[in-house]
C-alpha cells in the first residue's frame, strides 16, 4: 500500500508540534509530538506504508510493529478523508485520487473554512489557538513576503509606497533571492508571498517562481496582472500557487485607469484575470474602495461572482511609508463607509458569515490584554528589493536588518526593533481594553506608524470611528433580522 501527500498539502514542524495544511481546502491541523513524527514520514513521493512503519518502529521501540502499523493506518486514513494524502496500490491509483483545483466544480479557494476536530487525541487545538499559544511564546516565521522589485508600471493614487521608490527601479539580485528563500525554508516558513512593486517586472520572475516551488512553499502572488503573458501562465500552472491576488478597482475602464493613472490598464488586468480562470489558476480580486470608485464595488463583486472567484475590499487605507498623507484624501469618510458596508452586506453572501464572527463575544480578558496586536515580529516578516527587512510591506519606516549583511535567522532572533515589536500587546493600549467597540476593531500598528509620523502607539481617530460604525451596523443587522 502506497501513500503520499497531495500536491496542495504542506507539512511543517514547530518544536514538538506537527502542522499540516491544505491550500486547496484551507483545512489545517496541529499534532502533538507523536503525530508530528508520523507527519514527518510523509512525502510528496510515494512511500509504502510498511516501510514507514518499519522506520517508525526504530523510533518507538517500546511499541509493537502491529500496534504501530494499526495506529499509522488509522492516522493515514483520517488524513486521506480530509484530502491531506492519497493512499492506493499503485502510482496510477494515487494520481487518480489526487484532488485538483478547477473552476468547473466551483472554487474552494474562494472561501475560508474553520477547521477543528477532536476526534483524534494527537490533534491539538484549532490553528488560531495554536498560532496564538505557540508563536506568541516562540516566534516563528510562518509567513514571509518578498518584494522582488520596487518598480511598478502603475501609479495608483491610494498606494502606500512612495512614487520616488517606484521610480528608482531597484530589482533584487537572483543570488540574494536564493539566499533568503533558502534561509526561510530552513526556518520552516510555510507561506511565501511574492510581490513588488509589480513582481512580473522582474526579469527572472519565472525562475523565482520555479525556485520557490522547489523549496516547497505555499505561494501567493500579488500583481496587477497587466504584464502576464502565456509563458507566465504555463509557469503558474506548474508551480500550483495557493492564490494570485489582483487589484481591480471598477468595471468602468476609465474609472479603473483613473486610479492606476495608466491608460488601458483595466483591459489588460481584466483580460488576464479571465485567462487565469480559463487556465484553472486560483485568483482573488482585491478592490480597495476610495472616493473615486465607491459606487463601483458592487459591479466588481458581481463580476467576481460571475467568474466564481472572490472579491474583497479594504476601505480604511493608510498613509504612505514616508509619512506623506496626501493619498488619504482618497479615503472614504464615515458616511461613505457606512453606505459601502451596507452594500456589501446586501450583495455579498460571504459577508453574512463574516458579520456573524463580529458579534460581541466573551473572552479571557487577561489573555486579551497579553495578546499581540498582529503577526509582525511574531509570525511574519517582509523583505524589500534593496535587501531591507521590514515588519510588513507597508512598514518601510522601520528597518529590522538587511539581507545582504545578515541571515534571516539572525534578524529574526536578534534585531532590537523586532524584540520591541514583540513587547507590544493590547496592554500597550489601555484605552482599547475598556473600549465598547474592541470586538469590531482592526487597529493596525503600521497604519498608526505611517499616519502619525512614526508613532505606532498613537491611534488615529478614523480607525476608532470605523470600529464603532462596524459595531452599529452589526447590531442593526441582527436587530432587523430578529424583527423579521
Amino acid at each position: 500500500m502506497l501513500i503520499r501527500q497531495t500536491k496542495d498539502t504542506f507539512i511543517r514542524r514547530y518544536g514538538s508540534i506537527g502542522y499540516i495544511s491544505n491550500q486547496l481546502t484551507r483545512h489545517d491541523r496541529n499534532y502533538d509530538e507523536t503525530g508530528a513524527i508520523f507527519l514527518e514520514q510523509l512525502s510528496r513521493n510515494p512511500k509504502t506504508i510498511s516501510s514507514i512503519v518499519t522506520d517508525l518502529s526504530k523510533l518507538f521501540n517500546d511499541v509493537s510493529y502491529d500496534d504501530l502499523n494499526s495506529d499509522f493506518i488509522e492516522f493515514a486514513k483520517d488524513l486521506e478523508k480530509n484530502n491531506f494524502v492519497v493512499i492506493g496500490n499503485s502510482q496510477i491509483e494515487l494520481n487518480s485520487k489526487e484532488p485538483s483545483f478547477t473552476y468547473k466544480k466551483g472554487n474552494p479557494k474562494t472561501s475560508t473554512y474553520n477547521f477543528a476536530t477532536n476526534e483524534n487525541t494527537n490533534i491539538l487545538t484549532d490553528s488560531a489557538d495554536f498560532f496564538y499559544e505557540e508563536f506568541h511564546k516562540n516566534p516563528k516565521i510562518f509567513g514571509f513576503q518578498i518584494e522582488l522589485t520596487s518598480r511598478c508600471n502603475e501609479r495608483c493614487i491610494h498606494c502606500y509606497i512612495p512614487d520616488s521608490k517606484k521610480n528608482e527601479g531597484v530589482d533584487m539580485d537572483l543570488d540574494l533571492i536564493h539566499k533568503v528563500l533558502d534561509d526561510a525554508r530552513k526556518m520552516e516558513t510555510l507561506q511565501l508571498t511574492i510581490s513588488g512593486g509589480e513582481p512580473f517586472l522582474h526579469k527572472e520572475i519565472n525562475h523565482v517562481l520555479t525556485y520557490a516551488r522547489k523549496k516547497d512553499f505555499s505561494i501567493t502572488i500579488l500583481s496587477n496582472l497587466t504584464l502576464v503573458n502565456d509563458e507566465h501562465i504555463e509557469i503558474l500552472k506548474e508551480i500550483n500557487p495557493a492564490l494570485i491576488q489582483v487589484s481591480l478597482y471598477s468595471m468602468n475602464p476609465l474609472e479603473h485607469d483613473a486610479i492606476t493613472l495608466v491608460k488601458g490598464s483595466f483591459n489588460k488586468t481584466k483580460q488576464n484575470i479571465e485567462k487565469l480562470v480559463q487556465s484553472d489558476i486560483p485568483v482573488q480580486i482585491s478592490c480597495p474602495v476610495m472616493k473615486l470608485n465607491r459606487k463601483s464595488y458592487r459591479d466588481v463583486l458581481k463580476y467576481a461572482q460571475s467568474l466564481q472567484i472572490k472579491a474583497q475590499t479594504d476601505f480604511i487605507m493608510m498613509a504612505k511609508a514616508d509619512f506623506d498623507e496626501s493619498n488619504l484624501a482618497n479615503r472614504l469618510n464615515l458616511d461613505e463607509t457606512e453606505e459601502l458596508i451596507n452594500d456589501i452586506i446586501n450583495l455579498d453572501p460571504d459577508y453574512i458569515e463574516f458579520i456573524r464572527t463580529l458579534q460581541p463575544k466573551s473572552f479571557d480578558i487577561e489573555k486579551f490584554k497579553d495578546s499581540p496586536i498582529c503577526g509582525v515580529g511574531v509570525d511574519s516578516i517582509c523583505l524589500t528589493a534593496n535587501g531591507d527587512y521590514y515588519p510588513c510591506a507597508g512598514w518601510q519606516g522601520m528597518i529590522l536588518g538587511n539581507a545582504k549583511k545578515q541571515c534571516l535567522e539572525d534578524v529574526w532572533n536578534h534585531s532590537k526593533q523586532i524584540k520591541y515589536l514583540r513587547s507590544i500587546t493590547t496592554n500597550s493600549f489601555p484605552e482599547c481594553i475598556k473600549c465598547n467597540a474592541k470586538d469590531y476593531c482592526a487597529m493596525c500598528l503600521v497604519r498608526n506608524f505611517n499616519e502619525n509620523n512614526g508613532d505606532m502607539l498613537k491611534i488615529s481617530k478614523h480607525f476608532c470611528d470605523v470600529a464603532f460604525l462596524n459595531k452599529k451596523l452589526v447590531e442593526d443587522y441582527y436587530a432587523n433580522k430578529s424583527n423579521k
